[in-house]
């Protein structure tokens, strides 16, 4: 006889408990069958092929009905027996009937597969779908001087009238960038609109619209004459 193996769709099966619950008690888990087993006709016992069809799974440390749900789901499982009750696809899984065998199967849930779907590879739980990202608004803070005149804040191409004051967004790393044309602010806010064909003085109206005539004075004439 081959050496003994826990059959393919359990050992999935153990394996995605495992992950799960990684801290889970295993003290009675079990698949290969002891000598009282031995003696009768258990599917803990290989089958000629050396598979073990029955896995054991300890109920410390695990969410034992979220368990139970999903293997009842599974397309490989035979039956189920747990706390004194068992469930057969002979009769329809989910409907439990009184178990009275010599173990009550209260320390341990016993998973029993078909041996025609001994070897799926199918998933035992629904995958992991993590819940979507919101995309990351782009937002990109400037500090911008012309000449000699104060410093002016934009957030995302918005003017910020209140902006903290300077040594605070130094320390934070927003950058000061030194700016003497209007070509040069707009090359620093690429979402503002360039109209085709647009002379300076049209775009000079579209960065006084848009940014108000507050930081039109502020950055001087020079900056949004262009």
């Amino acid at each position: 006889m081959p050496a003994w193996f826990l059959n393919a769709a359990l050992t999935r099966f153990r394996n995605e408990v495992n992950s799960r619950w990684p801290r889970r008690d295993k003290t009675s888990d079990g698949t290969i069958g002891d000598a009282a087993h031995q003696a009768t006709s258990s599917d803990h016992n290989p089958d000629p092929d050396g598979s073990v069809d029955a896995w054991d799974m300890d109920v410390d440390g695990v969410d034992v009905q979220k368990v139970i749900a999903v293997a009842l789901k599974h397309e490989s499982i035979q039956y189920v027996i747990y706390n004194r009750r068992i469930t057969s696809r002979s009769w329809g899984l989910g409907t439990w009937r009184t178990y009275t065998g010599a173990s009550p199967h209260t320390e341990h849930v016993h998973f029993n597969t078909r041996t025609s779907h001994e070897g799926s590879a199918k998933p035992w739980f629904p995958a992991v779908i993590p819940p979507p990202v919101p995309p990351k608004k782009e937002t990109q803070m400037y500090r911008l001087k012309a000449k000699d005149g104060p410093a002016v804040y934009l957030d995302n191409g918005a003017h910020v009238p209140s902006a903290p004051v300077d040594d605070v967004l130094e320390a934070a790393g927003v950058p000061l960038v030194l700016v003497n044309t209007t070509a040069e602010l707009m090359a620093l806010m690429p979402t503002w609109p360039r109209p085709a064909g647009a002379s300076s003085s049209d775009i000079a109206d579209a960065l006084r619209a848009a940014l108000g005539e507050d930081l039109a004075a502020a950055v001087g004439a020079d900056l949004v004459a262009g």
